[in-house]
C-alpha cells in the first residue's frame, strides 16, 4: 500500500497510534454522519493536516478530517468526510489534484 500514497500521507503501522485516531473518530461521529453505523480501520494519516484514511468494512475508503474536539460533533457534516468506492478510486482522486 505504501506505493499508493503520496508523500504527504503515511501508513499508520503502530497500533497505539491507530487506536488513538480511531478513538477520536468514534467520539466525533454524530448520528446521521456518513460513517455512523459503519466500521472501519484507520490505515493512513496525512502529515500536513488532520486527515486520516479509513478502510471501511465494505471495501470503500473514507478521508476524514478529524476536528480533535474530543466530543461528538453537533452537526453530522463534521468531521468532514469524503467516501470513495475503493482505494484505487481514492488514489485516482489524488492524481487529479
Amino acid at each position: 500500500m505504501t506505493d499508493l500514497l503520496l508523500e504527504s500521507w503515511f501508513v499508520v503501522t503502530e497500533d497505539h497510534v491507530r487506536t488513538r485516531f480511531e478513538a477520536e473518530l468514534a467520539r466525533e461521529i454524530a448520528r446521521g454522519h456518513a460513517l455512523a453505523n459503519l466500521s472501519g480501520s484507520i490505515i493512513a494519516k496525512r502529515d500536513d493536516c488532520d486527515d486520516v484514511l479509513v478502510a471501511l468494512s465494505d471495501g470503500r475508503v473514507a478521508v476524514v478530517h478529524l476536528s480533535w474536539s474530543g466530543r461528538r460533533e453537533a452537526d453530522p457534516r463534521w468531521p468532514r468526510t469524503v467516501i470513495y468506492d475503493s482505494l484505487d478510486d481514492w488514489r485516482m482522486s489524488l492524481d487529479r489534484l
